[in-house]
């Protein structure tokens, strides 16, 4: 993965590159999300040992700000596109030209033009300007989180997204002592907590952030997924006075639902809060 689309985290692709060919390993990147990185000259060595890569995907409809049928695929060695090529008499003859031949969709948009203009109209340069932005933001950001008492950063970005949570203090410091059986049941509550919090975002309408798992311990899948928040920090109008009045509106919002609620549904769990 060179950017995950849930977290932005960019594999060691280097290393996996080493593992790859000392094994005859068809070396694929997904970078649907980061490949258009590459065209800052500031952040694309964080993609570094994708060039290395037997194949690359980029959604175009990601940081390319294009329609969401604009997908791309790229082969170190074209011949590859030759085990999926097919032919019809009346109009893909053996011998076209036609790149329909080497497609799994068949008729299609022509949104390849839409990326060509827009790469013609703001060309690279233009490009870079909004994803460095948007990593610069997001890093900006992710301080701010860091300073709020409410928050926890779980994912710092790599590239311009990043995960946190609605942490209360009360909670923080059972996390901080509490034994596997605890921690998860503390999880559960935060769970509920960050579900409540984005849920209510979202229907008031003011601002909005999406909601997803991640494992709290890396690497150690299973019970250790947690409800985090996500934000993807791509607007390039986008500034730091508006991030904060989103995590303002946070902690109004855990304010005006915290009292008694979550301490009974804490105690209905078990838990001494």
């Amino acid at each position: 993965m060179a950017g995950a689309t849930e977290t932005g985290i960019v594999d060691p692709l280097d290393e996996i590159a080493d593992v790859c060919i000392e094994h005859g390993v068809h070396f694929h990147v997904d970078a649907a999300w980061g490949g258009p990185v590459l065209l800052s000259e500031k952040y694309a060595p964080r993609l570094k040992g994708i060039e290395r890569a037997d194949s690359v995907t980029i959604d175009g409809h990601k940081q390319f700000f294009m329609p969401m049928t604009c997908g791309m695929v790229f082969f170190r060695d074209p011949r590859i596109m030759d085990h999926i090529a097919y032919y019809s008499n009346y109009v893909n003859r053996r011998g076209s030209v036609d790149l329909g031949i080497k497609t799994l969709e068949g008729s299609r948009e022509a949104n390849s033009l839409i990326l060509d203009s827009a790469l013609k109209i703001m060309g690279t340069k233009g490009y870079a300007l909004m994803i460095d932005h948007g990593i610069e933001t997001a890093q900006e950001f992710a301080q701010e989180i860091r300073k709020r008492e409410l928050f926890d950063l779980v994912t710092a970005p790599e590239l311009n997204i990043l995960t946190y949570r609605v942490v209360p203090a009360d909670i923080r410091k059972r996390l901080a002592v509490a034994d596997s059986q605890e921690r998860m049941q503390l999880n559960g509550l935060l769970d509920e907590i960050n579900i409540a919090v984005q849920r209510k975002q979202r229907e008031t309408g003011r601002s909005f952030v999406s909601r997803t798992r991640v494992n709290e311990v890396p690497g150690n899948p299973g019970d250790n997924d947690v409800v985090v928040l996500r934000a993807v920090i791509m607007n390039p109008m986008t500034t730091m006075d508006v991030l904060k009045d989103v995590l303002d509106e946070q902690e109004r919002i855990y304010a005006s639902i915290a009292p008694g609620g979550f301490l009974r549904e804490g105690s209905r769990k078990g838990l001494q809060l």
